[in-house]
């Protein structure tokens, strides 16, 4: 017989293709099984299965042919099977990006927000305002577009300042925070009131003195009011499209 339809990559890995594949379960077993052993004597190192919505009742069946979940998306989901022990796989998902605007005014004025899960437990945890990125978004475009939901404030970016990165974060994935400065554009704040319980804008010798900030925003505070951060770059010929990438650099 033939193989299912897929395509061999360059790691010595089969993708099948997922709008060939036969929708009853008993037929897909007989073709994933035959199959899998012609990949496997032709020394194929893992197997990639991509099961779109339509397909996905046959998910236990490619369980129980030797097939383990590797990611789920909202309209796939995504299997592999390793026909070569120990052969390495990528992983997926491992990491959330998050942002938060460093906005200070002319005046010296630091915009900061207090989340309204925490408006009466922890009155003065106050936070730069921020948040996740959305797939796709740029870093400089995310945290401008957080700062405008939740407080309302318009800014244009201007460099980071600073990043952490930890661990155990939401899902079991690992986070990574950037701390960007932004320069305001307007100053009259209207506030998220689903996500945020009061904006103001706060003197910084009083923000950086409140035992409600954070450890790591007074650090990033005192060390952006003594020196610039990395400013956004474009490389001549690095990417076919400058959508494509953000490159971070110190200014010249």
């Amino acid at each position: 017989m033939s193989p299912l339809a897929a395509t061999k990559n360059k790691y010595d890995g089969i993708y099948i293709h997922p709008d060939e594949l036969p929708s009853d379960p008993n037929q897909f077993v007989e073709d994933l099984l035959a199959s899998l052993e012609l990949w496997r004597n032709d020394g194929i190192a893992a197997v990639w299965l991509s099961l779109p919505a339509p397909h996905s009742h046959l998910s236990s069946a490619a369980l129980r042919c030797g097939f383990e979940y590797h990611h789920c998306a909202a309209s796939e989901l995504m299997l592999v099977q390793r026909l070569v022990p120990d052969s390495p796989l990528p992983s997926f998902a491992t990491h959330t990006i998050g942002a938060g605007g460093l906005v200070l005014s002319g005046n010296k004025e630091i915009l900061t927000v207090v989340e309204r899960q925490d408006l009466v437990a922890r009155p003065d945890h106050l936070k730069l305002p921020g948040g996740m990125l959305e797939p796709g978004e740029h870093v400089a475009n995310g945290v401008v577009r957080e700062v405008l939901e939740e407080t309302g404030i318009q800014t244009e970016f201007e460099s980071i300042v600073g990043f952490r990165h930890h661990h155990g974060g939401q899902f079991g994935t690992s986070n990574i925070y950037f701390v960007c400065t932004l320069r305001p554009l307007s100053f009259d704040i209207t506030i998220d009131e689903a996500e945020i319980g009061r904006a103001l804008w706060m003197p910084v010798d009083e923000y950086l003195a409140n035992d409600g900030v954070g450890l790591l925003n007074k650090h990033v505070v005192r060390e952006t009011l003594r020196s610039s951060g990395l400013t956004s770059m474009k490389l001549e010929g690095y990417r076919s499209s400058s959508h494509e990438y953000e490159v971070y650099s110190p200014a010249p």
